[in-house]
């Protein structure tokens, strides 16, 4: 089976691509001659991602101040173009899925998007590598991807596995390499690295999402997914195993701190939970 979704994976054409305007946003950012008005011109031209961009650009938790930002041009200058790009990838990337019945897509992208905001946020606390507090956002908001490749390579396969495996007490990942020989993990990095214009840290980090995060900075993304399961947001596919960790311990950061930390998070999914609809 693992063969046969690698081959099926090596052809795009069988699973749902980028929506085209998160490639035209990309080449822009990573164009040394963009100007502010080059990108807003072109997210101009997708009003609903226009509309929800500006409504995320003023949000506190992405960063918005008292004074809001009054166009486009003026919200792409407070956010940057890199965090543009991710604020684009977060209100673009479920429509690729909107239409799958098999899991319950609210639950599945507030959890991406929780672990995103997470992940960024404990970047910026204590990692000391560049390449991954620029990429902890978008790693947070694709490290599981590889359930909607499973979703769209095997469907009545994965739909049955799924069915197979309500109250379990292991792993998604681990009953998948089991049933699979591959698991959301490997299948997700796979995917995103062959097809995808994403960083290679991006990839980098997603492989290594449910891997133990010990004192290693470079696994704060598995931290910031078992951080949002506590939280009480987990993806809801497969068994819902819920890790208790002493976070203050961990990580070295306070009470407070903490405190902080899961309100940003949890006001960031309450706020942003309409635009991703489901339960």
């Amino acid at each position: 089976m693992r063969e046969k979704i690698l081959a099926i994976v090596n052809k795009e054409q069988n699973l749902p691509p980028l929506p085209e305007v998160l490639s035209k946003i990309e080449q822009k950012v990573y164009d040394p001659d963009t100007c502010i008005s080059d990108i807003s011109t072109l997210i101009y031209t997708e009003p609903v991602l226009s509309g929800n961009l500006m409504r995320l650009a003023n949000s506190v938790f992405i960063g918005g101040g008292r004074d809001k930002a009054e166009d486009l041009d003026n919200a792409i200058g407070r956010l940057g173009l890199k965090m543009v790009l991710d604020l684009a990838y977060t209100l673009e990337l479920p429509k690729i899925t909107s239409g799958n019945k098999v899991i319950n897509q609210g639950a599945f992208w507030r959890h991406a998007f929780g672990t995103a905001v997470c992940s960024r946020s404990l970047s910026e606390l204590f990692s000391q590598d560049e390449d991954q507090r620029e990429n902890a956002y978008l790693s947070g908001l694709m490290h599981d991807v590889g359930i909607l490749v499973f979703l769209h390579s095997i469907p009545k396969e994965y739909e049955d596995f799924l069915g197979k495996i309500v109250g379990q007490e292991e792993s998604l990942e681990n009953l998948e390499r089991e049933s699979f020989g591959i698991d959301h993990v490997e299948l997700g990095a796979k995917y995103i690295e062959k097809w995808w214009p994403v960083s290679k840290s991006v990839v980098d980090q997603i492989k290594r999402h449910h891997e133990p995060f010990g004192s290693d900075s470079k696994n704060v993304l598995s931290l910031a997914n078992i951080f949002v399961n506590a939280l009480g947001f987990p993806n809801k596919v497969g068994p819902e195993l819920i890790e208790e960790l002493d976070f203050v311990q961990l990580i070295g950061i306070s009470e407070i701190e903490l405190g902080e930390l899961k309100e940003k998070v949890s006001d960031a999914i309450d706020q942003l939970g309409s635009l991703f609809g489901g339960n």
